[in-house]
Protein backbone atom coordinates (compact mmCIF):
# COMPACT_ATOMS: atom_id res chain seq x y z
CA UNK A 1 0.00 0.00 0.00
CA UNK A 2 1.70 2.84 -1.22
CA UNK A 3 -0.17 6.20 0.71
CA UNK A 4 -0.75 6.38 4.35
CA UNK A 5 -4.53 6.92 5.40
CA UNK A 6 -5.14 8.69 8.51
CA UNK A 7 -7.74 7.80 10.46
CA UNK A 8 -9.31 9.36 13.64
CA UNK A 9 -10.98 7.49 15.78
CA UNK A 10 -13.49 9.41 17.71
CA UNK A 11 -16.78 10.40 19.68
CA UNK A 12 -16.97 12.67 22.43
CA UNK A 13 -18.57 9.90 24.88
CA UNK A 14 -16.35 8.69 26.96
CA UNK A 15 -16.47 4.27 27.60
CA UNK A 16 -17.17 4.02 24.23
CA UNK A 17 -14.15 1.97 22.88
CA UNK A 18 -12.25 4.46 21.46
CA UNK A 19 -8.94 3.52 23.29
CA UNK A 20 -10.16 -0.35 22.74
CA UNK A 21 -10.43 0.04 19.42
CA UNK A 22 -7.51 1.80 18.55
CA UNK A 23 -5.28 -0.73 20.14
CA UNK A 24 -6.61 -3.88 18.73
CA UNK A 25 -7.64 -2.39 14.84
CA UNK A 26 -3.27 -1.52 14.94
CA UNK A 27 -2.92 -5.17 15.86
CA UNK A 28 -4.97 -5.97 13.66
CA UNK A 29 -3.60 -4.47 10.83
CA UNK A 30 0.14 -4.91 12.15
CA UNK A 31 -1.00 -8.91 11.80
CA UNK A 32 -1.53 -8.10 8.39
CA UNK A 33 2.11 -6.89 7.79
CA UNK A 34 0.87 -3.29 7.66
CA UNK A 35 3.29 -0.91 9.54
CA UNK A 36 1.15 1.01 11.93
CA UNK A 37 1.60 4.45 13.96
CA UNK A 38 -0.83 4.93 16.86
CA UNK A 39 -0.97 8.76 18.01
CA UNK A 40 -2.20 9.07 21.09
CA UNK A 41 -3.95 12.35 21.64
CA UNK A 42 -5.73 11.75 24.99
CA UNK A 43 -4.35 13.00 28.26
CA UNK A 44 -4.97 9.38 30.14
CA UNK A 45 -2.21 7.97 27.50
CA UNK A 46 -4.14 4.71 27.43
CA UNK A 47 -3.36 3.24 23.95
CA UNK A 48 0.53 4.14 24.88
CA UNK A 49 -0.10 2.26 28.10
CA UNK A 50 -2.27 -0.22 26.48
CA UNK A 51 0.35 -1.30 23.82
CA UNK A 52 2.74 -1.83 26.41
CA UNK A 53 4.93 1.47 26.31
CA UNK A 54 6.41 2.97 29.53
CA UNK A 55 7.14 6.72 28.91
CA UNK A 56 10.30 8.15 31.02
CA UNK A 57 10.48 11.38 32.54
CA UNK A 58 12.24 12.70 29.79
CA UNK A 59 10.84 11.70 27.14
CA UNK A 60 8.87 13.65 24.26
CA UNK A 61 5.02 13.18 23.51
CA UNK A 62 2.31 14.59 21.63
CA UNK A 63 2.26 17.25 24.16
CA UNK A 64 5.92 18.83 22.83
CA UNK A 65 4.71 17.92 18.99
CA UNK A 66 1.60 19.77 19.85
CA UNK A 67 3.12 22.45 22.14
CA UNK A 68 2.40 26.19 21.66
CA UNK A 69 5.56 27.45 22.03
CA UNK A 70 8.01 26.86 18.62
CA UNK A 71 11.10 26.84 20.66
CA UNK A 72 9.46 24.19 22.92
CA UNK A 73 8.31 21.95 19.89
CA UNK A 74 9.45 18.46 18.77
CA UNK A 75 8.98 17.23 14.93
CA UNK A 76 6.31 14.14 15.45
CA UNK A 77 9.04 11.33 13.82
CA UNK A 78 11.53 12.08 17.20
CA UNK A 79 8.79 11.17 19.71
CA UNK A 80 7.77 7.62 18.18
CA UNK A 81 8.15 4.63 20.12
CA UNK A 82 8.35 1.01 18.54
CA UNK A 83 5.71 -1.17 20.54
CA UNK A 84 5.96 -4.95 21.61
CA UNK A 85 2.98 -5.29 19.03
CA UNK A 86 4.39 -6.56 15.79
CA UNK A 87 3.86 -3.43 13.09
CA UNK A 88 2.91 -0.75 15.30
CA UNK A 89 4.75 2.05 16.63
CA UNK A 90 3.06 4.51 18.91
CA UNK A 91 3.41 8.74 19.20
CA UNK A 92 2.70 9.00 23.25
CA UNK A 93 -0.05 10.99 25.07
CA UNK A 94 0.81 12.94 28.10
CA UNK A 95 -1.56 14.26 30.95
CA UNK A 96 -0.55 18.02 30.04
CA UNK A 97 -2.11 17.72 27.21
CA UNK A 98 -5.19 18.21 29.47
CA UNK A 99 -4.18 21.97 29.68
CA UNK A 100 -3.23 22.20 25.95
CA UNK A 101 -7.63 21.45 26.06
CA UNK A 102 -8.14 23.86 28.49
CA UNK A 103 -6.11 26.78 26.95
CA UNK A 104 -6.31 26.30 23.15
CA UNK A 105 -3.23 25.23 20.81
CA UNK A 106 -2.80 28.90 19.62
CA UNK A 107 -2.26 30.49 16.17
CA UNK A 108 -2.17 27.41 13.28
CA UNK A 109 -2.47 25.07 15.92
CA UNK A 110 -5.20 22.91 14.67
CA UNK A 111 -3.03 22.85 11.24
CA UNK A 112 0.00 21.24 13.32
CA UNK A 113 -0.79 17.67 13.41
CA UNK A 114 -2.27 17.65 9.63
CA UNK A 115 1.64 19.56 8.79
CA UNK A 116 3.29 16.94 10.89
CA UNK A 117 1.65 13.83 9.16
CA UNK A 118 2.48 15.82 5.70
CA UNK A 119 6.46 15.09 6.32
CA UNK A 120 5.95 11.34 8.33
CA UNK A 121 6.97 8.25 5.86
CA UNK A 122 7.22 4.42 6.54
CA UNK A 123 3.79 3.54 7.53
CA UNK A 124 0.60 2.36 5.95
CA UNK A 125 -1.92 3.85 8.82
CA UNK A 126 -2.23 6.15 10.94
CA UNK A 127 -4.87 5.39 13.79
CA UNK A 128 -5.65 8.69 15.71
CA UNK A 129 -6.91 7.85 19.80
CA UNK A 130 -8.73 10.94 19.69
CA UNK A 131 -9.94 12.57 23.80
CA UNK A 132 -13.54 12.19 24.72
CA UNK A 133 -14.19 15.37 23.52
CA UNK A 134 -14.66 18.24 20.95
CA UNK A 135 -12.28 20.11 21.80
CA UNK A 136 -8.99 21.60 20.12
CA UNK A 137 -7.47 18.80 19.90
CA UNK A 138 -9.98 16.51 18.40
CA UNK A 139 -10.51 19.36 16.05
CA UNK A 140 -6.65 19.33 14.90
CA UNK A 141 -7.67 14.77 14.70
CA UNK A 142 -10.23 15.62 12.36
CA UNK A 143 -8.10 18.71 10.54
CA UNK A 144 -5.50 15.62 9.72
CA UNK A 145 -7.63 12.84 8.73
CA UNK A 146 -8.46 11.41 5.81
CA UNK A 147 -11.80 8.97 6.90
CA UNK A 148 -13.06 9.41 11.13
CA UNK A 149 -13.75 5.69 12.73
CA UNK A 150 -16.64 5.93 15.63
CA UNK A 151 -17.35 3.14 18.16
CA UNK A 152 -20.96 3.03 19.33
CA UNK A 153 -21.95 1.95 22.56
CA UNK A 154 -25.13 -0.26 22.89
CA UNK A 155 -26.54 2.98 25.12
CA UNK A 156 -29.42 4.66 24.38
CA UNK A 157 -27.40 8.33 24.14
CA UNK A 158 -25.15 6.77 21.82
CA UNK A 159 -26.53 8.11 18.51
CA UNK A 160 -26.99 11.41 19.41
CA UNK A 161 -23.39 11.83 20.28
CA UNK A 162 -22.88 10.42 16.61
CA UNK A 163 -24.85 13.24 15.59
CA UNK A 164 -22.85 15.78 17.49
CA UNK A 165 -19.61 14.49 16.11
CA UNK A 166 -21.09 15.30 12.78
CA UNK A 167 -21.99 18.53 13.04
CA UNK A 168 -18.24 19.47 14.45
CA UNK A 169 -16.95 17.23 11.28
CA UNK A 170 -18.98 19.69 9.41
CA UNK A 171 -17.24 22.60 10.52
CA UNK A 172 -13.98 21.28 9.78
CA UNK A 173 -15.10 20.51 6.18
CA UNK A 174 -15.63 23.92 6.10
CA UNK A 175 -12.48 25.42 7.67
CA UNK A 176 -9.38 23.05 8.07
CA UNK A 177 -10.24 19.44 5.75
CA UNK A 178 -12.57 19.27 3.38
CA UNK A 179 -12.29 15.83 2.64
CA UNK A 180 -12.73 14.48 6.16
CA UNK A 181 -16.10 12.71 6.70
CA UNK A 182 -17.21 9.78 9.02
CA UNK A 183 -16.75 6.57 7.10
CA UNK A 184 -16.80 3.67 9.42
CA UNK A 185 -18.83 2.65 12.19
CA UNK A 186 -18.43 -0.34 14.69
CA UNK A 187 -20.95 -1.10 17.79
CA UNK A 188 -18.58 -2.25 20.77
CA UNK A 189 -19.04 -4.35 24.21
CA UNK A 190 -21.89 -5.76 21.85
CA UNK A 191 -24.43 -8.10 23.18
CA UNK A 192 -27.32 -9.73 20.82
CA UNK A 193 -29.04 -10.60 23.76
CA UNK A 194 -29.83 -7.38 24.60
CA UNK A 195 -32.95 -5.15 22.93
CA UNK A 196 -30.78 -2.58 23.12
CA UNK A 197 -27.97 -3.67 21.37
CA UNK A 198 -29.74 -4.78 18.47
CA UNK A 199 -31.42 -1.35 18.50
CA UNK A 200 -28.31 0.30 17.83
CA UNK A 201 -27.39 -1.84 15.65
CA UNK A 202 -30.37 -2.02 13.01
CA UNK A 203 -30.18 2.22 13.33
CA UNK A 204 -26.69 2.73 12.28
CA UNK A 205 -27.18 0.23 8.90
CA UNK A 206 -30.41 2.04 8.21
CA UNK A 207 -29.03 5.63 8.81
CA UNK A 208 -25.65 4.72 7.44
CA UNK A 209 -25.50 1.53 5.72
CA UNK A 210 -24.62 -1.71 5.78
CA UNK A 211 -20.74 -2.88 4.48
CA UNK A 212 -21.71 -5.27 2.17
CA UNK A 213 -23.79 -2.83 0.29
CA UNK A 214 -21.07 0.11 0.43
CA UNK A 215 -21.92 1.92 3.60
CA UNK A 216 -20.12 2.98 6.62
CA UNK A 217 -21.45 0.57 9.03
CA UNK A 218 -18.60 -2.08 9.69
CA UNK A 219 -20.17 -4.00 12.28
CA UNK A 220 -19.89 -5.02 15.69
CA UNK A 221 -17.22 -6.17 18.30
CA UNK A 222 -19.01 -8.50 20.59
CA UNK A 223 -19.15 -8.23 24.17
CA UNK A 224 -16.65 -10.34 26.42
CA UNK A 225 -14.39 -10.26 29.36
CA UNK A 226 -11.49 -10.85 27.26
CA UNK A 227 -10.81 -7.21 26.22
CA UNK A 228 -10.69 -5.65 29.98
CA UNK A 229 -8.46 -8.55 31.08
CA UNK A 230 -6.30 -7.76 27.88
CA UNK A 231 -6.41 -4.19 28.66
CA UNK A 232 -5.59 -4.73 32.40
CA UNK A 233 -2.31 -6.97 30.61
CA UNK A 234 -1.36 -4.25 28.42
CA UNK A 235 -1.60 -6.57 25.19
CA UNK A 236 -4.55 -6.58 22.53
CA UNK A 237 -7.24 -9.22 22.62
CA UNK A 238 -5.29 -11.15 20.01
CA UNK A 239 -2.51 -11.68 21.63
CA UNK A 240 -4.43 -11.94 25.48
CA UNK A 241 -7.21 -14.58 23.48
CA UNK A 242 -6.21 -15.29 20.19
CA UNK A 243 -9.92 -17.18 19.76
CA UNK A 244 -11.93 -15.02 21.75
CA UNK A 245 -14.81 -13.20 20.10
CA UNK A 246 -13.69 -9.62 20.06
CA UNK A 247 -10.02 -11.03 18.44
CA UNK A 248 -12.05 -12.53 15.42
CA UNK A 249 -14.28 -9.25 14.90
CA UNK A 250 -11.20 -6.73 15.09
CA UNK A 251 -9.46 -9.01 12.59
CA UNK A 252 -12.58 -9.22 10.35
CA UNK A 253 -12.46 -5.33 10.59
CA UNK A 254 -9.10 -4.79 9.80
CA UNK A 255 -9.75 -6.57 6.99
CA UNK A 256 -12.88 -4.87 5.50
CA UNK A 257 -11.31 -1.67 5.82
CA UNK A 258 -7.66 -2.42 3.91
CA UNK A 259 -9.73 -3.74 1.29
CA UNK A 260 -12.07 -0.84 0.79
CA UNK A 261 -8.57 1.27 1.12
CA UNK A 262 -7.22 -0.49 -1.71
CA UNK A 263 -10.38 -1.03 -3.55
Amino acid sequence: MSDMRVIAIALQKGGTGKTTTTINLAAALGAQDLRVLVIDLDQQADSTDGLGVTVGADDATMWEVLHLDRAERVPLAQIIKPTPVPGVDVAPGHLALREMERTGMGSGGQLRLARQLDELTGYDFVLIDCPPSLGEITTAALAAADDVLTPIGPGPDEIKGLTKLGETILDVQDELNPDVEIRYLIVAGYDGRTQVSRDIRTALRRDWGSWDDGGAYLGEIRHTVKVPEAKKARVPVADWAPTATAAEDYKQIAARIVERVRG
